[in-house]
């Protein structure tokens, strides 16, 4: 008779139950991989998405702040001061308004040569109590610089400023920035305008609008574009170098032009 109690003696039952089989154990490990896998393949969705919205925000302010900038300055371009006149119950128009470097316009710009960004240039009289496109206050209007010049250009990829201290130098006001391109608004008749680009036949002192495109590139690569090509401000096509681009255009009245 058999010690069921020995060690050496096992049913057959449970030896059949005592591990996996290979077949098993390589379906286990199949289906582990292929949960892996769409695990992985959807955390790479989001952080794609992710990178999508986060850049496409940014772009957004980033407008956003570049054009409150400029149109603080473009909408006051041509003001000029009112003084005090012999009589106290009368004002006179200051004449000490001259321009943009002092050429006589409230607004000028140059075409960028070879379809390049353009540059905006804007002027208004110094009262001392405006700021130059970058954020200089000149308290005293008495002394240079009797007007507050701005001049907008692109340089490496970045929108520039230059204010009206002729000493300085031009500083970026943001990044990102692919294409800067102006036109400027003449009214033909009664509520009609035709935009112009800069050119030397542009009759600068019937401008009384400025329109504005930004192309703005986003910082992070990885965002491949699907469809159609990306057109530019020029509605030219830009290759495709996994950047997200957006295009921004906005246009400003010049105040001081309708008076």
């Amino acid at each position: 008779m058999f010690n069921l109690n020995s060690p050496t003696v096992m049913p057959s039952a449970m030896r059949r139950q005592a591990g996996f089989s290979l077949v098993e154990l390589m379906v286990g490990i199949t289906v582990g991989l292929l949960v892996v896998v769409a695990a992985i393949g959807s955390l790479a969705f989001t952080q794609a998405s992710s990178t999508v919205v986060v850049d496409s925000a940014g772009l957004q302010q980033k407008a956003d702040a570049i054009f409150r900038n400029i149109a603080s300055h473009v909408e006051q371009a041509g003001a000029f001061n009112v003084e005090p006149a012999g009589d106290p119950a009368k004002i006179i128009f200051s004449s000490g308004f001259t321009g943009f470097n002092a050429s006589g316009f409230y607004i000028q710009g140059k075409e960028g040569a070879s379809n390049a960004p353009d540059t905006l240039q804007v002027s208004y009289q110094n009262d001392g109590n405006v700021s130059d496109c970058m954020g200089k206050r000149y308290p005293d209007p008495t002394v240079k610089p009797f007007n507050i010049d701005n001049e907008f250009s692109v340089k490496n990829g970045s929108l520039m400023c230059l204010g009206a201290d002729a000493s300085g130098k031009d500083q970026a006001i943001d990044v990102g920035v692919e294409d800067f391109q102006v036109t400027y608004g003449v009214q033909i008749s009664a509520g009609n305008y035709q935009y112009f680009s800069a050119n030397p036949g542009l009759n600068w002192t019937n401008v009384q609008a400025v329109s504005i495109c930004l192309q703005l590139a986003g910082d992070t690569q990885g965002n491949p574009r699907v469809g159609p090509a990306f057109k530019g401000c020029r509605d030219q096509d830009v290759a495709n170098d996994g950047k997200i681009r957006r295009l921004f255009r906005r246009t400003f009245s010049i105040r001081n032009a309708l008076l």
